[in-house]
């Protein structure tokens, strides 16, 4: 599906900021940010996609807005809401902050010819460049062969490949991750386990096969806490920033670990 092809189910308000239709519905973006360690303090380095349905102006369930989409039209929604959010990353106002999307295997051959137009030969994004775009894939289970191959040509672009640990969202055997997420559900669990420790060395294997990693859904000290001696590279979570919608400004403030963990005190990391 083509950029030209989702243009009609795109509505630009007069600040160019853009939502998706679909049927009554609105998709919105929103981004959340990402921040990686300097010393004693996290800075933010990226953000997090997301688009959120609305339905008459108030913010509808995610479950319940997907219940509405048959099958048939799952790769143009996947499609819309990738098109909004990178359409909107313009807005932002804070140059050179990488942009995490969800690639949703269900998007198919939608989501991967959007973004492949998107950097072919003579129309790549200049705001936007390959460099700073990172593909989260959702699922694995809907993948095909085709799937992972566009994955492959985006990343001879330049664009970057993330897989999950915790959850469904795992790669091929023969796809090298340049980050990995640590799912948020699975790290709160190991969170209050006595299994934390098991955190870090987890960690330095994923780093020795190159891959970067974030941990998101940190909405505690205690878990950031944890994150930090683990030795994460990236952190996430209502914690540290709420989502914010596209538009409105972006604090760039770096924030004191310090402060955060409440007190002033040290992290040292439980790595082996």
């Amino acid at each position: 599906m083509s950029i030209g092809a989702l243009s009609e189910s795109l509505v630009v308000d007069e600040f160019d900021i853009a939502s998706g239709v679909f049927g009554s519905f609105r998709l919105k973006s929103f981004y959340q940010p990402i921040f990686s360690r300097a010393g004693g303090a996290l800075h933010l380095t990226g953000l997090q996609g997301m688009s959120m349905p609305s339905l008459l102006g108030q913010p509808v369930a995610v479950d319940a807005f997907r219940s509405e989409c048959s099958s048939e039209v799952q790769g143009r929604v996947s499609a819309l809401g990738l098109a909004v959010q990178l359409h909107n990353y313009g807005h932002v106002g804070i140059a050179g902050l990488d942009l995490h999307v969800d690639c949703d295997p269900c998007g198919g051959a939608s989501v991967l010819s959007l973004l492949s137009e998107r950097y072919a030969p003579g129309c790549e994004d200049v705001v936007l460049g390959p460099e700073k775009l990172v593909c989260e894939v959702s699922s694995s289970t809907q993948a095909d062969q085709d799937f992972w191959d566009g994955l492959e040509e985006l990343r001879w672009k330049g664009v970057r490949l993330a897989g999950s640990f915790g959850a469904d969202r795992t790669l091929p055997a023969g796809a090298k991750a340049d980050l990995v997420r640590i799912e948020s559900a699975w790290f709160r669990k190991i969170c209050n386990e006595p299994t934390a420790r098991l955190l870090g060395p987890m960690i330095s294997v994923m780093r020795s096969h190159g891959a970067k990693v974030l941990i998101g859904g940190i909405d505690t000290a205690h878990q950031l806490r944890i994150a930090l001696e683990a030795g994460a590279d990236q952190f996430q979570g209502d914690f540290l920033a709420r989502p914010v919608s596209a538009g409105c400004a972006f604090d760039e403030t770096q924030l004191s670990i310090a402060v955060l963990l409440g007190g002033g005190q040290n992290v040292v990391s439980f790595r082996r």
